[in-house]
């Protein structure tokens, strides 16, 4: 691919879905996506160059699984926000199946980079070291 990562954006309507999808996110599905998660990010690492999609996405899947497990007691919102991007991750069927060669977790990608974007617009502070 001859773009970069951050190239690849939302668009309008894809945000307002993706909006209203987070906002239906069910936060009793917290524990069985953090249990899925380092099963998907051990696929990722065996299977894939390492090219920068691929480390960008790994890098904002784990600041995102870094704040949910730090804090427990994040809001309702943020934590429906954090815990759709993860679920879309482990999510081998989403809009473009991870199976695809080169394509398949470039959707992942612009979700998870979308959602760390957004949090660091109102909450910056979760990604302090």
């Amino acid at each position: 691919m001859d773009k970069q990562p951050e190239e690849y954006k939302l668009t309008a309507a894809d945000i307002q879905r993706t909006e209203k999808q987070i906002t239906e996110m069910d936060l009793t599905r917290e524990q069985s996506i953090l249990a899925e998660l380092p099963l998907k990010l051990d696929e990722l690492l065996k299977s894939s160059d390492m090219d920068n999609f691929t480390i960008e996405l790994i890098n904002n899947v784990s600041k995102l699984y870094n704040v949910i497990m730090s804090l427990p007691a994040l809001h309702d919102d943020l934590k429906r926000r954090i815990l759709y991007a993860l679920d879309y991750f482990v999510d081998k069927d989403d809009e473009i199946p991870d199976e695809i060669p080169e394509f398949g977790y470039l959707d992942d990608l612009v979700i998870v980079r979308y959602v760390v974007d957004q949090i660091l617009m109102e909450n910056a502070e979760l990604f302090q070291a």
